[in-house]
């Protein structure tokens, strides 16, 4: 999956979404790359990689690394049978399977009242409902899709179509921009079916 990252309608950045099959565990690299210039120098710069290690559709491992303009930060999560151990430096945290990380892919996440940040490496607690389809630009055309609006500890709004699939999110930036992913390529991405 392929998204340019827009801000206020000026494009900053790429977000790209690979999936890879291993016996039966599903591969997921998912990085972002940002920057924002001003006249002749960079003002703002931000890379986002992470990791994640699917099987059953349950969430074995997840690696996080990200760049914010040179504050640096990482996290580590394992499967421990029925829980997922969160690492951040020296701190741990376990906390009871399923979660869903927010790397919006997984349509499955609109089931949930958690969502595990991926920015922020905390549990944020959020309220997800369907807003109404709207027409969203792909690689295959104008398609409906449905939008869901994230409220509580996260807000965003995060677009999936009929089959599950993830083709547009939209979110305010710390500086109050709205910022928003548009679909490059998003068709071919995984459904919720076979996220299972």
């Amino acid at each position: 999956m392929q998204f340019d990252i827009m801000r206020s309608g000026k494009k900053i950045g790429d977000h790209l979404v690979r999936f890879d099959t291993n016996d039966d565990k599903i591969v997921v690299n998912s990085a972002s790359r940002m920057q924002i210039d001003i006249l002749f120098f960079t003002a703002f710069q931000y890379r986002y990689d992470s990791r994640a290690i699917w099987r059953d559709g349950i969430l074995n491992k997840l690696e996080i690394s990200v760049n914010d303009d040179g504050t640096l930060f990482s996290m580590l999560a394992d499967q421990q049978g029925s829980r997922l151990r969160l690492t951040r430096g020296t701190n741990s945290l376990d906390i009871n399977l399923p979660i869903y990380p927010t790397n919006h892919w997984n349509a499955e996440v609109l089931k949930q009242d958690q969502v595990l940040n991926t920015l922020t490496g905390e549990i944020n607690n959020v309220l997800i409902n369907a807003a109404g389809y709207e027409n969203v630009k792909t690689e295959s055309g104008i398609i409906p899709a449905m939008r869901y609006t994230y409220t509580g500890d996260l807000i965003n709004e995060v677009w999936y179509d009929d089959m599950g699939r993830w083709v547009k999110l939209r979110f305010k930036g710390r500086d109050g921009s709205v910022i928003e992913y548009v679909c490059r390529q998003c068709q071919g991405g995984m459904t919720s079916q076979m996220a299972q």
